[in-house]
């Protein structure tokens, strides 16, 4: 008696063990559900040792970091009126009693540095008086000044900033969360008391609200979509089985699959994330294509006149070596994500290889037991001995068609996959963290609302190294940055570049009064100390230099506003900016989020694209073993191969660039194709191997497997699709590059894959 025998005759024979085993298997994870928890900081894509954290870390140790709380507030009628400034000052004020705020920026507070005689004055740049003389006289001050304008006001004097730095935090992030919901809370508070009639726009961005929109998105995908994807399965599952029992059983497998992968979560402390929240997606598919093929055999055996234990018996035992294989195949998919150095891609290859094994357990273990004894009633029976006739009529003229065009589209298969392979090699890696969400995310309208009306902003932080302590006090080392400070304020994607070079002078015209020709570099060292002893001296409470240079004073941090979004470019630019500081005789390193952002796709594909490589590597000496023969392995991955082609010219043709979302759909899609390639081939060698002839042999594979094939893949294609109403773009891409190449491999399976072993047949 051989295996699929054997395992069939446990579960016909004890149906209570089987359940009772199903059930074990998810008590043993449900609990680790309680432990599972959430981040969505920069930490969690990195371990401690990668050099982008540890530079920034050294970042952080020096100048604090770049996390912020940033507050855009826009007027048609200038921000250089009472009710603007009331407002600024208001939002200011406030600002500093939002957790973690350790510094607040802005219009009002902006220290502004004059000289009345012999004194040096450093004040707010606009205190108590509101009047429309002192505005109107402040606003040609700011539009006139060297560091304001594209800093904290646009040129139109429209729009302001508000900026509130986050303490450091070296053992993890902010709460992100918590800060964005005073933030948010504060404004909502202020906006109130605005009058009915008031036209201010208030807008909030920065990495804080980065992070938290992250979760955001995630969390609203999660409870908008896969509502969605439910109905659209119920809806599918009516229309094929028109069976309740039949419905449901296919649902209860993928809830507990869900979740005790996610109990597994739980106990191996991995955290839930933007790409683990892609794990729900995935097992769907996965569970959904085992108890599909399982149901729908048992539906056939049923018409043809068996009851529910022999039809039960019948599907188990047909279906045991296919789906215990491709659960091998697809686990070997995920699981070579695992060699990844990105935790979540890890995370996400434990999880969803881990899940494949569950959906195959329960699917086995809790459906089919169930199935058993719930005698399913109401199918119509045709009392016939094998497939009804006119699928076998069908299916001949099918097959007919194929062997008398098989040359032509063998010859046309070629032609695409070449010409995809073509289209697919010219796909770049790129990716916009903020049009990751869609355009009616309020990130995503903030975003654009500043780069329209601002200029840049969020950039790169650029560290300075002088080499000795008090090495920023060296007129020559200030003057080589000022140069390099000025290269890069050329640019036309850099909207301002702030250092401690123009404070330096700023304080040297101050102190002569103010004489444009000593906005300059001084040339003696002592006098570059007393200015910096002068000004750290007369700042207000909660203002220091702390954050402009180190303490030891041999580096000096350099922020840049840029209009830079696309990770493409945003490399490109971050190593030029390092490369011609050289040239300049200076020592930087470009730190910050923004690269630790940018970096993140380009290491995401990298890592996909190594694991899809092995992963093909792994199924198909897997291949190999099943069929015992190296041609017929490594034939078998031509039809699995040929939709990722297809869907990499389709991503050349759609404008898509390679990012997290699209890079996973190879992982994704590799495995349910390699599925339906071992349903395909098994029942056609085990038919073969009766002494069938090949052209019989495929008549009654697409016959009897193909209405398999055909409803998972339009239930998976649709299930994908609905995540177009993502709002995460990178699941948005997902689900809609899933989905295409899902219809594009069920195509190979019933025509192409048939027209080679027709080819083949001699």
């Amino acid at each position: 008696m051989n295996y699929s025998k054997k395992f069939t005759q446990f579960i016909v024979q004890r149906p209570w063990t089987s359940i009772l085993i199903g059930l074990l298997t998810l008590f043993i994870f449900l609990p680790g559900l309680s432990n599972l928890e959430q981040d969505f900081s920069y930490r969690i894509w990195f371990r401690d040792s990668e050099p982008l954290i540890k530079r920034y870390d050294n970042f952080q140790a020096k100048f604090g970091n770049d996390d912020l709380i940033n507050i855009i507030i826009h007027s048609p009628n200038g921000i250089f009126d009472k009710e603007s400034i009331d407002l600024i000052q208001e939002l200011t004020d406030e600002l500093w009693k939002v957790s973690d705020v350790i510094s607040v920026d802005s219009l009002t507070n902006y220290q502004w540095t004059s000289a009345h005689e012999d004194e040096l004055i450093i004040e707010d740049f606009i205190s108590n008086d509101h009047s429309a003389q002192t505005l109107k006289l402040k606003k040609e001050m700011a539009l006139a000044d060297k560091t304001l304008p594209d800093y904290l006001i646009n040129r139109e004097a429209t729009v302001t900033n508000i900026y509130a730095k986050i303490k450091p935090h070296f053992d993890g992030a902010p709460n992100d969360k918590e800060i964005i919901a005073q933030t948010r809370e504060m404004i909502s508070r202020i906006k109130q008391k605005l009058p009915s009639n008031d036209d201010h726009t208030i807008h909030t961005n920065g990495s804080l609200d980065i992070n938290n929109t992250f979760r955001e998105v995630s969390e609203h995908d999660v409870a908008t979509i896969f509502p969605i994807v439910f109905l659209i399965i119920i809806l599918f599952l009516t229309y094929i089985f028109r069976n309740i029992t039949l419905v449901l059983l296919p649902l209860l497998t993928i809830l507990v699959t869900i979740m005790a992968t996610f109990g597994l979560a739980g106990y191996l402390g991995i955290k839930f994330n933007n790409l683990i929240a892609m794990v729900p997606t995935i097992l769907i598919a996965i569970a959904i294509a085992d108890s599909v093929h399982l149901l729908v055999t048992y539906f056939q055996f049923r018409k043809s006149g068996n009851n529910s234990k022999e039809a039960t018996t019948l599907s188990i035992t047909k279906n045991f070596k296919p789906t215990i294989l491709t659960t091998i195949s697809t686990a070997i998919g995920f699981f070579s994500c695992t060699t990844s150095d990105l935790i979540p891609l890890r995370d996400l290859g434990i999880l969803a290889g881990a899940g494949t094994i569950l959906a195959w357990i329960f699917t086995m273990f809790l459906m089919c037991p169930i199935l058993l004894k719930s005698k399913v009633k109401g199918i119509k029976e045709n009392n016939q001995d094998d497939v009804d006739p006119r699928a076998m009529e069908r299916a001949r003229s099918i097959v007919n068609t194929l062997d008398k065009y098989k040359y032509p589209i063998a010859f046309i298969t070629l032609l695409v996959s070449i010409f995809s392979t073509y289209l697919g090699l010219k796909n770049e890696v790129n990716s916009n963290p903020y049009t990751y969400f869609t355009e009616n995310v309020p990130l995503r309208i903030s975003n654009d609302f500043t780069l329209k009306n601002l200029g840049g902003f969020y950039g790169p932080q650029v560290v300075i190294d002088s080499g000795v302590n008090d090495g920023i006090k060296d007129p020559a080392f200030l003057k080589k940055v000022e140069s390099f400070q000025s290269w890069l304020e050329e640019k036309e994607y850099i909207s301002r570049v702030t250092s401690i070079v123009e404070v330096i002078k700023a304080m040297n015209k101050s102190m002569h009064g103010d004489d444009e020709s000593y906005y300059r570099v001084p040339e003696n060292r002592k006098t570059i100390a007393e200015l910096l002893f002068l000004y750290t001296m007369s700042l207000p409470q909660g203002k220091d230099l702390n954050d402009r240079m180190s303490i030891e004073k041999d580096s000096l941090r350099m922020a840049v506003l840029w209009t830079l979004q696309g990770s493409k470019e945003s490399l490109e630019k971050m190593a030029l900016i390092e490369s011609k500081a050289k040239e300049f005789g200076l020592d930087a390193q470009v730190t910050g989020k923004i690269p630790i952002y940018q970096n993140m796709t380009t290491f995401v594909v990298k890592s996909f694209f190594s694991s899809i490589a092995l992963a093909l590597v792994g199924i198909s000496l897997l291949l190999i073993i099943i069929f015992k023969s190296i041609k017929l392995g490594v034939f078998s991955m031509l039809p699995n191969i040929i939709p990722l082609m297809v869907g990499a010219g389709l991503m050349k043709i759609l404008s898509t660039p390679i990012d997290v979302g699209t890079a996973l759909v190879s992982s994704v899609c590799l495995g349910i194709v390699v599925d339906d390639t071992i349903h395909f081939l098994n029942s056609f060698n085990a038919l073969r191997s009766k002494g069938m002839a090949t052209k019989e042999a495929l008549v009654k594979v697409l016959a009897t497997t193909g209405p398999a094939l055909i409803w998972t893949t339009l239930i998976l294609a649709v299930g994908f699709g609905a995540l177009i109403f993502a709002n995460f773009s990178p699941n948005k891409n997902f689900g809609i590059f899933t989905a295409l190449v899902l219809l594009v491999a069920l195509v190979v399976d019933l025509i192409i894959l048939p027209t080679l072993l027709l080819m083949r047949k001699r």
